[in-house]
């Protein structure tokens, strides 16, 4: 199956988000600042355990895990792997890892320990961030590369907690010093669930069958809920698609696949991301983006 994004028929791009070429450091850059802009509206709610990370706190979290991972000694130039679970982990470690001047590698959170130890080791990842459900196999897949630090969602034998990363990095987050602009301030909060959005979606292809610019796809807005399933794909896909919701002001749920029809109802919404052949009731298909099959 070819790999990519399955969407409906082309539309006219949102200027916010339209632009060819943007770098992925230039698109985190942007989210810090909209962060900075959004107020107490979610950011990022987890379907599984209700937690809701309003915009301010989404921002601070990506600052301090950035500086966090800069005193670990991540630079540009280097490539960290993200072996996580969960569109919430997955949106904060990414823009994390490019604030941090660095190179996110995506792993799909079901590839095989042989599968996950070939892509680091084709990356030159020296440092891996993952989910404690997963954290063996990432251990594992560690112990058969170069990786020689390994940090967790959730506690994990042999990891280190993710949280040591924002500890470490909190004077940085808090005086804006991981160089990509503005300030962060704490807090959790509600809201944010709203309605809206309308139009088909598409975007201009790569060779690959990716996109080759930031084009918004089915008239995302800052009104839009979008359930946001696990990383699947070869990761491009996803990373894509969570940027230009996030880029849009919108909130992701990430859910599981299996609570991805109970938090479309619960949490009202308006599009999903999700793998290929994941049914999403009530949705018409242009609002529903699921990302190819993996490499």
């Amino acid at each position: 199956m070819e790999r990519g994004v399955s969407m409906g028929t082309p539309i006219e791009a949102d200027p916010l988000i339209s632009s060819a070429g943007m770098s992925h450091r230039a698109v985190t850059e942007r989210i810090l600042a909209l962060a900075d802009q959004s107020g107490h509206k979610a950011a990022v709610i987890d379907a599984v355990d209700g937690t809701v990370t309003a915009w301010p706190r989404f921002g601070w979290t990506i600052r301090a895990a950035a500086h966090g991972l800069s005193r670990r000694g991540v630079a540009a130039g280097d490539t960290v792997g993200v072996f996580v679970q969960d569109a919430a982990s997955f949106a904060v470690t990414v823009n994390a890892i490019r604030a941090a001047g660095a190179t996110a590698l995506p792993i799909r959170p079901d590839a095989s320990v042989a599968d996950v130890a070939a892509r680091l080791n084709a990356g030159g990842v020296r440092l891996l961030i993952t989910s404690a459900p997963v954290a063996g196999l990432a251990a594992e897949a560690a112990d058969r590369s170069r990786v020689r630090q390994v940090f967790a969602f959730g506690e994990a034998a042999g990891t280190t907690p993710f949280r040591s990363l924002l500890a470490a990095g909190k004077h940085g987050a808090d005086t804006g010093g991981t160089g990509t602009g503005g300030t962060g301030t704490g807090g959790t909060g509600t809201g944010g669930t709203g309605t809206g959005g309308t139009g088909t979606g598409s975007r201009p292809e790569g060779a690959a069958g990716l996109p080759t610019s930031l084009d918004s796809p089915a008239g995302l807005c800052h009104r839009d809920v979008v359930v946001a399933g696990p990383p699947c794909g070869d990761g491009s896909a996803y990373t894509w698609l969570l940027d230009l919701t996030l880029l849009t002001g919108a909130t992701i749920v990430a859910a599981p696949v299996p609570l991805v029809a109970a938090a479309m109802r619960v949490y009202q919404g308006t599009a999903a991301i999700v793998p290929c052949g994941t049914a999403v009731p009530g949705l018409p298909p242009d609002r529903v983006f699921t990302v190819a099959l993996p490499w």
